[in-house]
């Protein structure tokens, strides 16, 4: 008879380390799958899921392994760590989730903000064609800002800030800073060197 209820007691502990295995590998399929494209973040942080969780594992098996059939604080002990692991599992399930929503919000912001500042880019160029300089100077500056590698954004920026009033010398300081680092960076038009040679020109004459 004590053979028997010693059976079922193993077989009923393997059943729940199996459901909890077969549980977590779930939760780790689906969301592979579902985010791809965060495949190198979500194989990190699976990594430390699986290494916790393996650790809690290591810790019941030196449990059981140390169980005495007279024991029953030990089966005590083994219970509260079940119950423990369950919730940890729980625990990292809504850390793991909570991550990958923020990693999507900000994706998506990401995406509509690169977009807005794409079509943003194409109406300034439509108001320097036009004429209307004073209008596209301000979308520049936006785009220039948010975007700091753009290196187009940065000269227009500069160039329709020099053509709104050229006469503006207190604005030449810094239109002559930004053009040079700009060719700094590679980035060398031709405008650049009328603009530079104007100011350059309207400074000696002063």
């Amino acid at each position: 008879m004590l053979g028997e209820n010693k059976n079922k007691y193993y077989k009923s502990v393997i059943i729940i380390l199996l459901f909890i295995t077969f549980g977590v590998m779930t939760l780790i399929y689906l969301g592979l799958i579902i985010f791809k494209e965060q495949q190198q973040f979500l194989e990190k942080y699976q990594e430390n899921i699986t290494k916790d969780i393996r650790e809690e594992f290591n810790l019941i098996r030196i449990n059981i392994t140390s169980i005495n059939e007279n024991n029953i604080e030990s089966e005590k002990r083994l219970s509260n760590k079940i119950d423990n692991t369950n919730k940890r599992i729980v625990a990292l399930k809504e850390s793991y989730n909570t991550i990958l929503n923020e990693v999507k919000k900000n994706k998506i912001e990401s995406l509509y903000r690169d977009k807005y500042l794409t079509d943003k880019l194409k109406e300034a160029e439509l108001m320097v064609k036009e004429g209307r300089i004073n209008l596209a100077y301000p979308i520049y500056e936006l785009i220039a800002t948010e975007q700091p590698e753009n290196k187009d954004a940065r000269f227009y920026m500069y160039y329709t800030l020099f053509l709104k009033n050229k006469s503006d010398r207190e604005k030449y300081r810094g239109i002559i800073n930004g053009f040079k680092t700009l060719e700094k960076e590679g980035y060398i038009r031709k405008e650049m060197r009328d603009v530079l040679f104007y100011i350059e020109a309207e400074e000696n004459h002063q």
